[in-house]
């Protein structure tokens, strides 16, 4: 299992990393626990999502909200099924110019069929919230 979770996500980075949305959406499964903790009356993107349809309209509502500076992944750790990505990020927000500079992990399950069950991204949420605010 730790072979298929392995390449699962290589995969979802190699898209993640071209700017393929589309293509990353679809490696996840029907029903996804998704969420990425913060202040969502405030950060339209963060939030949970339970299935692909939900997490095409997260790629949606980023694209809209910033734009990418880097995601860069340090580290993949994978045990069986499980697995953690470790990284840092820099985005800027388009409303207000700020710019959000974050560590990040985030935590994945991948079922037998090689899609995404679960995905939880940490970051620094507050640094999110006070970025978009005025």
């Amino acid at each position: 299992m730790s072979d298929r979770t392995q390449a699962t996500l290589t995969e979802f980075f190699r898209r993640m990393s071209t700017g393929d949305t589309d293509g990353a959406s679809e490696l996840f499964a029907d029903s996804v626990a998704w969420d990425i903790p913060g202040a969502t009356e405030l950060v339209p993107w963060i939030g949970p999502r339970r299935n692909p349809a939900e997490i095409r309209e997260f790629y949606d509502l980023l694209d809209n909200g910033l734009v990418k500076d880097r995601f860069d992944v340090e580290r993949v750790l994978v045990d069986g099924p499980h697995a953690v990505a470790i990284g840092r990020l820099r985005s800027i927000i388009r409303s207000t110019g700020k710019v959000i500079d974050s560590a990040f992990t985030i935590e994945f399950e991948v079922n037998d069929d090689g899609r995404i069950t679960k995905y939880l991204l940490l970051e620094d949420s507050w640094h999110v919230a006070n970025a978009v605010l005025p």
